[in-house]
């Protein structure tokens, strides 16, 4: 894969642009990439601004982002100019989606909220992040090698051994044994370094299979992990939300494993693409099922399934205009079950991993 180029993709999303301006633009990219490689909330930050969502009320991002977009433009406001740091925050995702970060995929995909979110690129985000996701779950199954464990390099002793033979005045013998020690040293560090890069890869590889495992036997059983009753007897409106979040409660490690979204569709059987309201969808949740959310997450706007759900269940009203407001998303938005399904799969995945 070629490398992500900047200038490149930022003069197609502005063409008039002058030099001093992509020159600028140019500074707060290699910034906020590497903001955004020190924090995952800086990551979930670019995902707000690049899909323009409500951020959080505690939230710094305009701080720390306006900072960054400003340094070398002091006529940028991040108040003012929101279309423009959602150019710079959409091509900072961009390239680390090209870059193959694991999680990067899975919140872009759940940002976008099935396409119903567009982006400053004509939604290529969107289209880059389901790509990124569909390659990296197909690897995350794929042990390309046998792992190995590499004994370590001897060092040269015997030649200063010999030194000290012929030459005993120069070379001590204390110098010989703390040659021996350190290569000694060197060789076990060395075979510690790649024992634990082999029981590592073992180790995820393990883990896959073990979900994939229980994903199964879930599908087969027919019952709800989360709520210990069986699929038959949850409401259709609920069925999505129930399945995405057992299949998310489920998996351990982003981006998940391959065979979570054949699961998902099979679960959900017949009616898998039918439409449905993301309205009838929520409100179907009561408090009977209280035992699907045990937390808010922190981010609305990225898991406004679950966020307005839990808000239910602690007995709040959630209206069309609250939901908006919070999320920039019609309530009675439509979407496949299916698709509705995945998106509570990732918010779940994220919410437990605290990324959102």
């Amino acid at each position: 894969m070629s490398a992500f180029n900047f200038v490149t993709e930022y003069r197609d999303l502005q063409p008039l642009a002058d030099r001093e301006i992509i020159s600028a633009r140019d500074k707060a990219f290699t910034k906020a990439k590497a903001e955004a490689n020190k924090q995952i909330s800086r990551v979930a930050d670019l995902a707000h601004f690049a899909y323009r969502l409500p951020l959080p009320a505690d939230s710094d991002a305009n701080e720390w982002y306006g900072n960054i977009l400003g340094a070398d433009d002091t006529t940028f406001s991040i108040q003012h100019d929101l279309e423009e740091a959602a150019r710079i925050a959409t091509l900072v995702l961009r390239d680390r989606l090209s870059s193959n970060f694991h999680g990067t995929p899975v919140l872009v995909h759940a940002a976008a909220f099935s396409g119903k979110r567009a982006t400053v690129d004509d939604r290529r985000l969107s289209i880059a992040s389901r790509d990124a996701l569909k390659s990296l779950v197909r690897l995350r199954g794929f042990v390309p090698r046998r792992p190995d464990i590499s004994p370590g390099k001897v060092s040269p002793i015997g030649a200063l051994i010999t030194k000290y033979d012929t030459e005993g005045e120069d070379t001590t013998d204390i110098q010989v044994f703390q040659a021996i020690a350190q290569d000694y040293d060197n060789q076990i560090k060395q075979v510690a370094k790649t024992a634990n890069e082999a029981i590592e890869t073992v180790f995820n590889e393990n883990r896959r299979l073990a979900e994939e495992v229980d994903l199964l036997w879930w599908h087969l059983g027919g019952h709800s992990y989360l709520l210990d009753a069986p699929l038959a007897e949850v409401p259709d409106a609920l069925k999505p939300i129930v399945i995405g979040m057992d299949v998310g409660e489920m998996v351990t490690a982003l981006p998940g494993p391959y065979g979570s979204f054949g699961i998902i569709r099979k679960a959900l059987g017949s009616m898998a693409d039918e439409p449905i309201k993301l309205s009838d969808a929520v409100k179907s949740v009561t408090p009977e099922h209280g035992f699907l959310i045990s937390k808010k997450p922190t981010r609305y706007a990225l898991a406004p399934v679950h966020s307005a759900a839990f808000d239910l269940l602690s007995g709040e009203t959630v209206s069309g205009a609250q939901f908006k407001r919070n999320t920039g998303l019609p309530f009675d938005t439509k979407l496949t079950a299916y698709e509705l399904a995945v998106h509570v799969y990732h918010e779940r995945l994220l919410s437990k991993l605290d990324w959102i």
